[in-house]
């Protein structure tokens, strides 16, 4: 098997693998800019349940930068309390939403460049907000999930650190039909199945298309190459 069919081969499975997954926190808010910007600023080092209870419970209050603004900072801090870093994310917000009104007339740029002006707002948030706001997939979101499953499965040199640098690995040996769903389907399968300890290799239906890189391999191998023909 070339490694262009290997690669093909892991995403038919895991995408086939998917369906039966929770979705991911993003999806909810596909073609709405504010809630996808926003979303993926409180989604930085969250659990997802942490992260959709937070951001449901914040746009229930408001759905837009100008109303948004409209909240008092106690409002907002109660509102998005659940996530990590909650104190400095909550000011992240008023602050995005202030320079949306005053910079941006209140429309989420879809350029890079502009998002990543915005304070709470990294590279790799800017990005999952332009696939998730816009559908635009010029570039994979690199999270902990791609960070570490690229690894795992040798798609992504282990000593590469910076998300910019992974995503341009990744791009070198990925179709490009596959990044617009690469991010969302690590996710799902980081939770699920390749943990970022104790991942369930024995059980895991990549088995034999994984080289494991970084993991110790634990247990019996209990899988069957049939179950996911």
């Amino acid at each position: 098997m070339s490694e262009d069919e290997r690669i093909r081969e892991i995403y038919r499975r895991v995408s086939a693998a998917a369906e039966h997954w929770p979705t991911t926190t993003l999806d909810h808010y596909r073609g709405q800019p504010f809630k996808a910007l926003i979303a993926g600023m409180l989604s930085a080092q969250t659990r997802e349940e942490q992260t959709l209870q937070a951001a449901e419970t914040l746009f229930a209050l408001a759905d837009n930068p100008a109303d948004m603004l409209k909240l008092s900072d106690e409002q907002i801090l109660a509102a998005v309390r659940p996530v990590t870093y909650y104190q400095n994310k909550a000011r992240f917000v008023r602050d995005i939403c202030q320079r949306l009104v005053a910079v941006d007339g209140g429309v989420v740029p879809r350029d890079l460049d502009q998002l990543v002006q915005y304070r709470g707002v990294g590279w790799k948030v800017a990005v999952l907000t332009r696939q998730v706001a816009f559908d635009i997939h010029d570039d994979i979101t690199v999270d902990v999930h791609v960070n570490r499953i690229s690894k795992r499965l040798g798609m992504v040199r282990a000593d590469t650190k910076q998300p910019e640098k992974i995503n341009e690995e990744l791009k070198q040996v990925m179709p490009r039909e596959f990044w617009p769903r690469w991010n969302s389907l690590m996710v799902q399968f980081g939770r699920e199945v390749c943990k970022p300890t104790y991942p369930q290799c024995a059980t895991c239906f990549l088995f034999e298309l994984c080289p494991r890189i970084g993991v110790v391999q634990t247990g019996p191998r209990t899988y069957k190459n049939a179950d996911y023909a």
